[in-house]
C-alpha cells in the first residue's frame, strides 16, 4: 500500500516518511525472500560441486545485500524526515524521536531504531557467508585444478567453509525474520487509528 499525502501537488514530510516506512518494509520482505530462497539452494548442494553454483550464490548474496542497504536507507530516511520535518521551526532537527508530537511516530520509530540494529547484525552475517562461500570454491578449485586428490586436508577445508557458510546464512536468515517483524510493526504504528 503506498500512501501519499498530498498538499498543493507535492507530498507532505509526513506522506514522504509514511513512504520510507513502506519501503523499509518492503525491502526487508524481499531480503527475507531472498535470504530463505539462497539458503533452500545451498542446503542442496553443501556436499556437490559449490563452483557450479557459484556465480548464483554471489549474484543472490549481492541482492541481499542490495536489498538490506535500501532497507536501512529508508529507516535513516525516515528518521531524518521526522526529526526535521517535526521541528517547529526547520532550522534544526528535533534533538530526539521522543520529542515528536505524533505517538504513532514515535512508536514506528522505535521500532524502526530496533529494526538498524538487526540490519547492520544481518550485514555482518551475510558479508561472513560470502567470505567463507567463496573460499570453500577457492579451495575446491585448487582441488579441480591439479590438487593432489588424496590429501585430506583438501576436501575438509572445503566442507568446513560450506558449513561456516551455511551456518551464517542462518543466522542472517533467523534475524531477518525478526527484522521483517520490526519493520511490519513499525508500518502498522504508523498507520495506527486513536
Amino acid at each position: 500500500m503506498e500512501v501519499e499525502v498530498e498538499v498543493e501537488g507535492e507530498l507532505t514530510w509526513e506522506g514522504l516518511f509514511l513512504r520510507r516506512v513502506v519501503m523499509a518494509e518492503a525491502h526487508c520482505h524481499t531480503l527475507h525472500g531472498l535470504l530463505r530462497g539462497l539458503l533452500e539452494v545451498l542446503n542442496e548442494q553443501v556436499w556437490r560441486d559449490v563452483v557450479a553454483i557459484a556465480e548464483e550464490t554471489r549474484r543472490k548474496l549481492e541482492d541481499a545485500s542490495t536489498e538490506l542497504g535500501l532497507g536501512i536507507a529508508n529507516m535513516g530516511a525516515a528518521r531524518h524526515l521526522a526529526l526535521w520535518g517535526g521541528a517547529p521551526s526547520g532550522r534544526a532537527p528535533l534533538p530526539s524521536v521522543d520529542d515528536l508530537a505524533d505517538p504513532h511516530m514515535r512508536s514506528s520509530l522505535d521500532q524502526l531504531q530496533k529494526a538498524a540494529e538487526i540490519a547492520t547484525r544481518i550485514h555482518d552475517r551475510v558479508e561472513s557467508a560470502h567470505g567463507h562461500l567463496s573460499a570453500a570454491e577457492f579451495l575446491l578449485a585448487l582441488n579441480v585444478d591439479g590438487g593432489d586428490d588424496d590429501a585430506p586436508w583438501v576436501h575438509d577445508p572445503c566442507v568446513s567453509k560450506q558449513i561456516d557458510g551455511l551456518m551464517e546464512l542462518s543466522e542472517a536468515l533467523s534475524l531477518a525474520v525478526d527484522l521483517v517483524a520490526l519493520t511490519a510493526a513499525a508500518k502498522e504504528a504508523v498507520f495506527a487509528v486513536d
